[in-house]
């Protein structure tokens, strides 16, 4: 593992009222849920619960050499000051301290990585709130910690303790499922008594979830370097589920599905934590706390508006009402779908009174989005919906209905389309939602997780499907039974679920990127859309190999994007599709090879490679490598940066690293194309990428749908692999990944 190496000197725990020492990026240290909770207390004053971090540094360290000298003193230290703060002692059964334990990397994950609640229950506590009158409480309380403790620290199956923990929601169920729960423990070290060694257990099961294999996807997935690590935030606990005036809730400043004005979220009375974005509850809107506590939700209502003009960006805030007392307990930049990130930047620069400008929003809206706004399609108006759920992510898809996730990612590799069904979805089912055209999920509300992860993927999904069961060979509604393999249609936009195919023409016309486009115009400003074909000479001349392989690296790829690669004219590439459909598919997302296309194409590369000189071809490929690596962590040094707002000198210091690294490149990207004509492309892509970067672009580094220099530097890479006969995963494994 790299460990990035600290500007400054730095400590391994921090209060979040602690100043951070001058020069130190604060999402890099603390996290990104840390330093938005040590922002909210220093900067903005907002009621948040106090606590302390555990530095990434902190969590590096113990992943290569185990748990760190002198952490057990530093962590009680910082627990007494804590006390001192809430008037309650750790470890106290008379007056006792309870804290949440979560996980914080520095760019968001959302619920990839574990977190516990209730850490420091202990029986003596548990028995004297029992006995003060307030045993619901106690026994819901108790149960929540035993079955997080066991499910997340000892490691058990999510089914054994779920069965376990079952109960008829009284006080008295509620303790006899524990008394469960902590039998199944036993053989596994059971779950302590003593608080503290709760608390180190705990912190140690958070660090270890960065490594787990639903983290290690998403971040392949997002781009994000496996280097990082995790801080982990202990805070004093704040009962969502102490009385009827509680209750817990995520919001959303504005709609990250449509982009529409005001508060858009779930609230759970009488709940804890994880109720509301793990999706296996019922949850109602925010209009159930607006009913129930109308002080506390207008006083909801102005932390939004002040969260959104501090960040000058819509916010995904995580809150909990205890006695009828508002808490903010997490505060980020949210999560949107294409549709929402044009029409809350348009909204944003309209509003006179709002801190962003035109060139901002513009700026903001990436290709990525613009392409998936592009190839969105409507339902057919004649079709009729067979159910209908919650909108939690815009967009149309068809495809063959699937309830398992393996099967699921199985679907995608052989490029079938499929609409994953789940009751609830988990960060354990990443990967079979990573490819999916479509989510259903028969529970959870527009924050679970099913939605978080559909619109930052852009996928459509509905959620909540009123009626529905999932079962472990197809879906039931009512009295109809759809089979897996049957084809669905998914409405992302309106809830809607139909059976068959009913995706026709185009979406609608969306004034608000009609809006951005003039702006673009007048500012003499290019939104993030594909760059515009160069080397006219090249138009006619393209091949079928390079379009066949172009497709092939970028899984799905638009006609637009395939010729802004190539530097061709678009129609030469409409030819190539239109000439070769036993190459090529279409799909709503752009152009994927058939089967037939991808048994096509190996054969012509290894065709290709056999006429290459491979002495000298690995010779390229030697040099490129020795390249390699100070690319790599010139890119993995820059995301450390993307929690807070790096500064032009740091971004000056990136464009100068990678215009030297890029020196030392031409002269191999010319010997290269002399041994492989093909490859001649590349050199015209690494040179806009880094113009782009020079004129302050800085989605131009790494940005995964942009054809960023990261993005061609990958492709390159790859493309030297196959002429030379290797294997990446052998690679990886020889250079210590």
């Amino acid at each position: 593992m790299t460990t990035p190496a600290p500007t400054r000197a730095t400590s391994a725990i921090y209060a979040f009222d602690d100043p951070l020492p001058e020069g130190v990026d604060p999402a890099a240290l603390l996290g990104g849920k840390g330093a938005g909770l040590a922002e909210m207390t220093q900067q903005l004053g907002l009621p948040v619960p106090p606590g302390f971090v555990i530095t990434t540094d902190v969590c590096r360290e113990y992943l290569a050499n185990g748990w760190p000298a002198g952490l057990d003193e530093k962590i009680r230290s910082h627990l007494a000051a804590l006390g001192a703060r809430t008037g309650h002692v750790f470890g106290d059964p008379e007056n006792p301290l309870l804290v949440s334990v979560r996980s914080g990397a520095p760019v968001s994950m959302p619920g990839m990585m574990d977190t516990l609640l209730n850490v420091g229950a202990a029986p003596g506590a548990r028995e004297r709130v029992i006995a003060g009158g307030r045993k619901l409480f106690a026994a819901d309380t108790w149960l929540r910690f035993s079955r997080m403790y066991a499910e997340i620290v000892l490691g058990l199956p999510r089914e054994d303790v779920s069965e376990a923990a079952a109960s008829d929601g009284t006080p008295e169920g509620m303790l006899d499922a524990a008394d469960r729960v902590h039998e199944l423990a036993r053989p596994a070290g059971g779950i302590p008594e003593e608080p503290f060694d709760q608390l180190r257990g705990a912190i140690e099961a958070v660090f270890r979830s960065w490594g787990a294999d639903r983290a290690r996807v998403f971040r392949n997935h997002e781009g994000i370097s496996d280097d990082l690590g995790t801080a982990v935030t202990v805070q004093a606990m704040v009962f969502g589920n102490v009385d009827a005036n509680s209750g817990t809730g995520v919001v959303f400043t504005r709609d990250p599905a449509t982009g529409a004005a005001g508060p858009f979220g779930d609230y759970l009375a009488r709940a804890q934590g994880e109720d509301v974005v793990a999706g296996t509850h019922s949850v109602g809107g925010l209009s159930n706390l607006r009913e129930q506590l109308p002080d506390v939700y207008d006083e909801l209502l102005a932390v939004l508006d002040r969260l959104e003009r501090h960040y000058r960006d819509m916010c995904d805030v995580e809150f909990t009402v205890h006695a009828g007392r508002l808490y903010i307990l997490q505060t980020r930049v949210g999560r949107r779908s294409p549709l929402a990130a044009v029409r809350i930047a348009v909204a944003m620069a309209e509003d006179p009174g709002f801190p962003v400008s035109k060139a901002d929003a513009v700026a903001r809206v990436d290709a990525g989005v613009l392409q998936q706004l592009a190839s969105q399609r409507a339902v057919d108006p004649s079709a009729r919906p067979i159910a209908s759920g919650l909108a939690a992510s815009p967009g149309v898809a068809a495809g063959v209905l699937c309830c398992d996730p393996d099967r699921a990612a199985d679907l995608a590799s052989k490029n079938i389309a499929c609409v994953l069904a789940r009751a609830e979805t988990s960060p354990s089912d990443v990967h079979g939602m990573i490819g999916a055209a479509a989510l259903v999920t028969t529970l959870g509300g527009v924050a679970s997780h099913a939605a978080v992860v559909a619109r930052g993927w852009g996928i459509p999904a509905v959620t909540s499907l009123n009626g529905a069961t999932v079962l472990a060979t197809g879906m039931r509604i009512g009295d109809q039974f759809i089979a897996e393999g049957e084809v669905v249609t998914v409405d992302g936009g309106t809830g809607a679920f139909y059976m068959g195919d009913c995706v026709t023409g185009e979406g609608a016309t969306i004034p608000e990127l009609v809006t951005l486009r003039k702006w673009a115009a007048e500012l003499d400003a290019e939104p993030g859309t594909a760059s515009e074909p160069g080397e006219p000479g090249r138009s006619s001349d393209v091949t079928l190999l390079e379009l066949a392989r172009t497709v092939q690296l970028k899984g799905l790829c638009a006609p637009e994007r395939a010729a802004a690669a190539l530097s061709a004219a678009q129609e030469r590439i409409e030819e190539l599709l239109a000439g070769h459909e036993h190459v090529f598919k279409p799909t709503p997302r752009g152009v994927m090879l058939t089967p037939d296309g991808r048994s096509w194409l190996t054969q012509e590369l290894e065709s290709e490679r056999m006429n290459v000189d491979a002495q000298q071809m690995n010779t390229c490929y030697g040099q490129f490598m020795e390249l390699n690596h100070g690319f790599k962590q010139l890119v993995s040094e820059w995301q450390l940066k993307q929690g807070a707002e790096p500064t032009d000198a740091d971004w000056g210091n990136v464009v100068t690293g990678v215009a030297n690294i890029h020196k030392g490149l031409a002269p191999l990207l010319e010997d290269a194309c002399s041994l492989a004509p093909r490859l001649r492309s590349y050199t015209g892509r690494f040179v806009a990428a880094l113009k782009a970067m020079r004129t302050g672009d800085r989605t131009m580094l790494a940005s995964p749908l942009k054809d960023s220099y990261h993005t061609v530097w990958f492709e390159y890479h790859e493309e030297l692999i196959t002429l030379c006969g290797r294997d990446r995963a052998e690679e990886e494994k020889n250079e210590g990944h």
